[in-house]
């Protein structure tokens, strides 16, 4: 075989060892696994996940795959489809930086799903979600950033590549069989950054992992794809990576999941918003004023991180996840930046209306980004004259800056609480937390269930 990437991805599968992974990569795992999970079940309850799950409904077969924080059950592809979607509504799923996307909110709805109707157990489902990260990084490698500068959304146009290599590893398929798995799924790769801030920007992650479970699954039985797809001139990096400068691959011995690791959000918006909200929290802690005291919020970021988040105003919770000024607003007078902070009846309200339009936001083409790093600087001016100002490069929740294991927790109980009960919710963390002694997931998977 002398097709460069198609000889990778099929060695990535051909000389994977679940003895041989560390315990940092399995932490890791585990982290992003319970970081999203509680994304789902927190995002069942929304109107865009209902709307998904009513289409699935319409369309369905029955099967054993369950679809969380809900009683509904359905077939594998399908259920990794209305777990998609429920887990990215929230705009607080897990982030990376090799691919500029979140890697979890796609694997963990596909390989659960999959482990399900299949019978496989926890640590079958872990070492899946490894390789398809490790799959994924492959392509982020190569691709990114000109592939997500292009206008792709990476979450989806890249993380079908990390469910298809997953599924297939569940469902026992060979190297051949997963890279023929992956060809499949590379004309399914899709999804536009200009759907930020809709119902549609988390349709791309339920279609991607539901079309990483189909790829797999048709290649399982024995459907053909070509190969070549991935190195061919008229093929996928062709058509997808133009202009990128690829990256160096990784060194014998290392993964994608140890050397750039996950980034758990903090707070509930797009991710160039962190550094904001940040900003704003580090303003009100060190400095003792009433935020109705103040006159003007100056904001200075990124040319990447506006185009990121490209709305100056917003009229409901979606649109607020991608507006730096709403972010700056609603941190600066609720000092949090929760699920609640989002939710459209907070949005509307006047004051933190009256303070976005107080609020202004202009780029420095200097400020330099990467690494899942978007530097700010805050102004915050007040009535009485006196001025407080900050800057923040790393942002909480980075991979060099993590979150301590209670706010991990506490963000779990955030989302998933709410919807199954906190001591369901603390009882699915712990699972989680030693999720490869769970000789099957349906135990866990009842406890995500109301």
């Amino acid at each position: 075989m002398t097709d460069t990437h198609a000889r990778a991805l099929r060695g990535l599968h051909e000389s994977w060892n679940d003895e041989a992974l560390s315990e940092r990569a399995r932490a890791t795992a585990r982290l992003g696994i319970l970081d999203v999970v509680g994304c789902i079940v927190g995002g069942a309850p929304s109107e865009t996940a209902a709307k998904a799950r009513a289409l699935a409904a319409s369309f369905a077969s029955q099967g054993t795959a369950a679809v969380l924080g809900t009683r509904q059950s359905y077939a594998a592809p399908v259920a990794a489809f209305c777990n998609g979607v429920a887990g990215h509504v929230l705009d607080y799923d897990d982030m990376n930086s090799t691919m500029v996307a979140h890697p979890s909110v796609v694997l963990v709805p596909a390989l659960l799903a999959l482990a399900q109707s299949r019978g496989a157990g926890g640590s079958q489902f872990l070492s899946a979600y490894v390789l398809g990260f490790e799959v994924n990084g492959h392509f982020g490698r190569a691709m990114v950033p000109a592939h997500y500068d292009n206008g792709w959304h990476s979450t989806s146009s890249l993380g079908i590549f990390g469910a298809a290599a997953g599924a297939a590893k569940l469902l026992g398929l060979d190297g051949a069989g997963m890279l023929n798995a992956l060809a499949i799924a590379a004309s399914s790769s899709s999804g536009l950054r200009a759907n930020f801030g809709s119902m549609t920007k988390s349709l791309h992650a339920g279609q991607a992992a539901e079309a990483g479970v189909r790829a797999a699954m048709l290649s399982a039985d024995g459907f053909t794809a070509n190969t070549d797809v991935f190195d061919s001139p008229s093929g996928y990096f062709a058509a997808y990576a133009r202009g990128a400068d690829p990256r160096p691959p990784l060194g014998e011995g290392e993964r994608e999941i140890e050397k750039s690791g996950i980034g758990i959000k903090p707070y509930a918006c797009c991710g160039a918003g962190i550094s904001v909200i940040d900003a704003a929290l580090d303003l009100r802690n060190a400095h003792d004023f009433d935020p109705k005291a103040i006159a003007s919020v100056e904001v200075t970021l990124s040319t990447m991180a506006q185009s990121i988040m490209p709305f100056h105003t917003a009229a409901d919770g979606l649109q607020a996840k991608y507006c730096h000024e709403y972010c700056a607003a609603v941190a600066l007078l609720d000092k949090r930046g929760g699920l609640a902070q989002f939710d459209d009846a907070r949005v509307v309200r006047e004051d933190v209306q009256r303070l976005v339009a107080r609020t202004k936001v202009s780029v420095d083409p200097a400020m330099r980004v990467g690494g899942g790093i978007f530097p700010v600087a805050m102004k915050v001016s007040l009535a009485d004259g006196r001025a407080f100002e900050t800057r923040l490069e790393v942002p909480r929740g980075h991979p060099t800056r993590p979150l301590e294991p209670a706010g991990q927790l506490d963000k779990f109980l955030e989302c998933a609480a709410p919807v199954v009960g906190e001591g369901r919710a603390r009882e699915a963390a712990n699972r989680i937390a030693a999720i490869e002694r769970e000789p099957r997931l349906d135990a866990l998977v009842t406890l995500l269930r109301p």
